[in-house]
């Protein structure tokens, strides 16, 4: 689609989020949990305060590129009130056709966001490889990891089940991180916000800004 076309498409046009699911490998998810005493507590005691605090980072990244760079007006994340179910993190859980039903903004969007090594990432057909391969033969030694932060926004339009568009933002480590530096936690559980692809942090919001360069060109 060209580029203003897709601008055109989704610029000033108001979007409600669906689902945000988040999927941690199962070694990353112990390196984060290693850390667990660093994450604020939180008041459900069904969730997890270390995805609830990456949901919450990743949420107000993803909000404000989309804004600033798409032009979507995204609706906050209880637009629906009541009238849909809500994951233990506070963010929308529900179908397609019911949040149509329950709604009334011109698109609809679910996030998935995938956090773990290479190898345990699928990424769907359509993705294609743009980022330089050679990190992946870095043998790691033990304690180091080199994480994967994929984010997949897949939209809906006001009626129909069909997706529009299915969109795909990729940021990898480019070097091993020891998993017992709380540095990696930097921009979570602390304002030291980087751009180097050394914490979990700043992968996300470069994930994000390659959602939206891919949202422009594809």
């Amino acid at each position: 689609m060209p580029l203003k076309a897709l601008q055109n498409k989704y610029r000033n046009k108001e979007i409600s989020l669906i689902s945000f699911n988040i999927i941690i490998h199962t070694d990353t998810k112990k390196c984060l949990d290693s850390f667990e005493s660093y994450f604020p507590a939180i008041k459900n005691s069904n969730a997890d305060k270390i995805i609830a605090k990456i949901k919450e980072q990743a949420w107000g990244s993803i909000v404000d590129v989309l804004q600033r760079e798409i032009g979507m007006i995204i609706l906050p994340v209880n637009t629906f009130g009541d009238k849909v179910s809500y994951d233990a993190y506070g963010f929308p859980d529900a179908n397609v056709s019911k949040a149509q039903r329950k709604g009334y903004s011109k698109y609809y969007m679910k996030i998935e966001m995938q956090i773990g090594p290479e190898p345990a990432i699928q990424y769907p057909v359509n993705y294609k490889a743009k980022k330089d391969t050679t990190s992946q033969s870095v043998k790691l030694k033990s304690g180091e990891i080199m994480p994967v932060v994929t984010i997949t926004l897949t939209t809906y339009p006001d009626n129909g089940l069909v997706p529009l568009d299915k969109f795909i933002g990729v940021a990898e480590s480019p070097m091993a991180w020891s998993t017992s530096n709380e540095s990696i936690l930097d921009g979570l559980i602390n304002t030291n916000v980087t751009t180097d692809l050394s914490n979990f942090m700043s992968l996300i919001n470069e994930a994000v800004n390659d959602l939206s360069i891919n949202m422009l060109i594809e």
